[in-house]
């Protein structure tokens, strides 16, 4: 036998799914978070999975890991303490980016960088934008800097010089001279990273800033995983260790250590692949997919089951903040504090507020009786009657409602409100932030939700669905027959492992012979680079599939549009033609195209994909009928008034029976509301699927 298993840990719950690779049976387990000590929650899954399923660790071949370490260790401010080195004379980190993005917002404030300029230091060097060297790089001023840095307290080194995107000569260089210096003072292995290793585009701020960020989480990620990896070998695993990839794919554990950076929000994006496997099976080919979970909402968007994926991503950013830059490819989502744990609160203008405040696993939400206080959204939920108190994670997770209510007084008192007006508020609060999060991600880019199917998981996904979609008019919510509450985890399981290169050329696209020799080159250089990225891995050729992208734009214009590329020798009629795309993509973009115009390739993009199956859903017709599902009425707070609603078992619900709302169906892992006006039925893949 050989298992794959898929590994999530939330702020709150640590979420495991297996599957056995040639029978594909599956096993689940969900257990509560153990931070910081993260690994410890893992393998207590592991064991438990062990004790129920009969499965050994010691019969998977791959462990695939999705984490927060990298986000969090950067939203709290939390990581190393970096050193820099870059070019003598430039500033960048300081002055960061001149422009603003709004320049009549007063509360606009620049952010304070992961590096000051203490642990920043400048060598000579200088390298043209043709790639040509101006200035040799003064090695002895290298030396000299690192020893500066580490005697300042350095845990980490990171080295940015002036266009080393199209030259990597000195930046290589400085990293060997830093390693020796880092050996010389007892350093066996140094955390140094350069920028050119991370990205390969312009924009200097925006890439020193990834390298900075990587330098800065790196040796919280590197201790974890380790941690990690030796628990999981003491546990008998030997086979493959896979880190998820912001990009959508998957890389080994090595890779991930020396370039966490790439692993940001690799977690919620596996829910984003997993949605397209279940648009692909109901054929839905649009599809928005939420993820509700324990401290944050996630959503993205798949047009023709094809997520977004964009190469520059900039974390924290809001209205007031612009956040940071990392030029890293990532699946486009947007994220808010709105979880099943996120803390409820009153301001001081007396408006009702949910988060961005989470209470964690550790106390959690009052109603856990785990020494939580604080009120939260969850809470709300089992004040109102939403959630059932006795059978969170079918039964294994009692909750407490007394205490609930006692927690939800700190605010209806501030509100002069009853503590189930203040709970039931709190929801249609959270309702409201799901709502601007799918507009974000869809009105806001020009596209109507109603184009699109919901596709609802995570333990507070299926309760936001139906609130989201009456207010956007999306037609259609449908909840994975997945278990909600451990979809992350089984769309781990599949990813594709993952490669990719992004480097800048600018260059006019011209239909003569030499460009279009110049274009071919390129791609041709960057697929034998991803060849041996993956022949490091013991990955082949033949095992590897190539996609393309183009980033263009029309001359004169500053920011690009990725277009894909067709593989292979490219000639006049391919250039034409991607021309063509990408008149159409600006006109569908902005409104306007320029036929007439010179178009640039900035940035050629190449991806190497090792494709992995994702686990299948066979049809489950069940015979159950409506009363083998039916639980019993429960008194549903609807802001004014109980109302006496049906409750069902997910697992018992039966195949093709249509049921109105209101209603509640109740399953292992995450609860659905069904309100008023609203249909549901379970499909023959177990789905559940709702309109109105």
């Amino acid at each position: 036998m050989a298992f794959r298993i898929g590994i999530d840990i939330g702020g709150a719950f640590t979420d495991l799914y297996v599957v056995e690779s040639e029978t594909e049976e599956t096993a689940w387990i969900k257990v509560e978070s153990t931070p910081p000590e993260f690994e410890k929650g893992v393998i207590e899954g592991i064991k438990k999975l062990e004790d129920q399923e009969s499965i050994s660790l010691e019969d998977a071949n791959q462990i695939i890991h999705g984490q927060t370490v990298v986000i969090n260790t950067i939203i709290t401010r939390s990581g190393s303490n970096v050193g820099f080195i870059t070019t003598d004379g430039y500033d960048i980190m300081d002055i960061q980016r001149a422009n603003r993005r709004d320049i009549f917002n007063f509360k606009f404030k620049k952010p304070e960088q992961f590096v000051d300029r203490y642990m920043t230091e400048w060598v000579k060097e200088r390298i043209d934008e043709d790639g040509s060297i101006h200035n040799p790089l003064d090695e002895v001023a290298v030396k000299e800097a690192a020893k500066s840095l580490i005697e300042k307290g350095a845990e980490s080194i990171s080295i940015g010089f002036i266009n080393s995107y199209i030259n990597t000569e000195h930046e290589r260089r400085a990293k060997e001279i830093v390693e020796e210096v880092c050996k010389d003072h007892g350093i066996e292995d140094p955390l140094i990273t350069i920028s050119s290793d991370l990205t390969q585009e312009w924009r200097e701020y925006e890439r020193f800033n990834t390298a900075i960020l990587n330098s800065y989480v790196q040796p919280t990620f590197v201790k974890y995983i380790n941690k990690l990896e030796k628990a999981l070998k003491e546990e008998g695993f030997d086979g493959t260790f896979y880190l998820t990839l912001a990009s959508g794919g998957m890389a080994t554990a090595k890779y991930a250590k020396k370039f966490p950076i790439t692993t940001v929000e690799g977690g919620p994006i596996s829910g984003i692949i997993g949605g397209t496997s279940i648009g692909e099976l109901l054929d839905k080919r649009d599809i928005i997919v939420i993820d509700g979970g324990s401290t944050t909402t996630k959503a993205g968007l798949a047009e023709n089951l094809t997520p977004k994926t964009k190469t520059e991503y900039w974390i924290e950013q809001s209205k007031y903040n612009p956040g940071y830059p990392t030029k890293v490819p990532v699946v486009d989502i947007q994220e808010i504090g709105n979880g099943g744990t996120s803390i409820v609160w009153a301001d001081e203008a007396g408006n009702l507020q949910v988060g961005p405040k989470a209470a964690g696993a550790r106390p959690g939400p009052a109603c856990y009786g785990m020494g939580g206080e604080e009120p939260t959204l969850t809470d709300a939920y089992v004040v109102t009657g939403h959630l059932n108190p006795k059978y969170l994670l079918g039964g294994d997770l009692k909750m407490d409602r007394d205490l609930a209510v006692k927690s939800l007084k700190k605010v209806s008192e501030k509100l002069d409100l009853d503590p189930i007006e203040a709970a039931y508020g709190a929801i249609r609060v959270a309702n409201d932030n799901s709502s601007r999060l799918i507009r974000l991600i869809s009105i806001r880019k020009g596209l109507d939700p109603r184009d699109f199917t919901l596709i609802a998981h995570g333990g507070s996904g299926p309760m936001f669905a139906p609130f989201i979609a009456e207010e956007l008019e999306i037609p259609e919510i449908i909840v994975p027959a997945i278990p909600s509450g451990v979809f992350n985890p089984w769309g781990m399981i599949g990813l594709d492992i993952r490669h990719e290169l992004v480097r800048t050329r600018d260059m006019i696209m011209g239909e003569d012979k030499e460009s279009i020799e110049d274009v071919n080159s390129t791609f041709e250089i960057l697929e034998k680079e991803i060849e041996e990225d993956f022949k490091v891995e013991g990955i082949g050729p033949s095992e590897t599939v190539i996609n393309r992208r183009a980033d263009m734009k029309y001359e004169g214009q500053a920011h690009t549009l990725k277009i894909p590329c067709p593989n292979g020798t490219l000639d006049v009629k391919h250039i034409k033609g991607l021309k063509k795309k990408f008149h159409e993509a600006h006109d569908r973009e902005y409104g306007f195209k320029l036929e007439d115009s010179e178009i640039k390739i900035v940035n050629f993009h190449t991806i190497g994909l090792v494709k992995i199956e994702p686990p299948s859903i066979e049809e489950d017709k069940n015979e159950y009928t409506l009363s083998d599902a039916f639980m019993g009425y429960r008194n549903i707070f609807d802001g004014e008034k109980k109302v006496e609603t049906p409750i069902y078992r997910k697992e018992n619900f039966p195949t093709g029976v249509e049921t109105e709302g209101p209603c509640i169906i109740e399953g292992g892992t995450a609860t659905t509301i069904v309100p008023e006006g609203f249909k549901i039925k379970h499909d023959i893949y177990g789905n559940l699927r709702m309109t109105y």
